[in-house]
């Protein structure tokens, strides 16, 4: 049995950064999810990244 956490396998937090900061301008420009980013500024932005990341390091197990 693998004893790696998912969060280790993910590459810890800088794996999981590179992950949203892939993701986030992605989804930003979707069509249909784009709308929820489209008034927000910078730090707005800034701060739903930090706490999406955060999200998923907790969830993952980091």
């Amino acid at each position: 049995m693998n004893q790696t956490s998912l969060y280790e396998r993910l590459g810890g937090y800088e794996g999981i950064t590179a992950f949203v900061d892939d993701l986030l301008p992605r989804v930003q420009t979707d069509r249909q999810l784009g709308r929820f980013w489209q008034n927000r500024g910078d730090d707005g932005i800034e701060r739903e990244k930090q706490l999406l990341i955060d999200y998923l390091c907790s969830n993952a197990g980091g």
